[in-house]
């Protein structure tokens, strides 16, 4: 099953999406956790991140940086 990390702070955003997907039968995660997103994204490995820019604490280029 392929996985996908969605990380958006706007939650109704996040749960359209991941309901649409998992309909689709994919398995999502959606990251609530916007301080920890890299640990995160580790331990889940998706194969696809679907990733906001405008986050709290630090912004989407820096989170994808970090995971490149």
């Amino acid at each position: 099953m392929q996985k996908i990390m969605i990380i958006e702070d706007d939650m109704i955003i996040a749960s359209t999406l991941k309901q649409h997907l998992e309909k689709w039968n994919y398995d999502v995660l959606v990251e609530k956790d916007f301080e920890h997103i890299l640990e995160h994204f580790v331990e889940y490995n998706p194969h696809l991140v679907l990733l906001d820019i405008s986050l709290p604490f630090y912004d989407g280029y820096h989170w994808c940086q970090k995971m490149r």
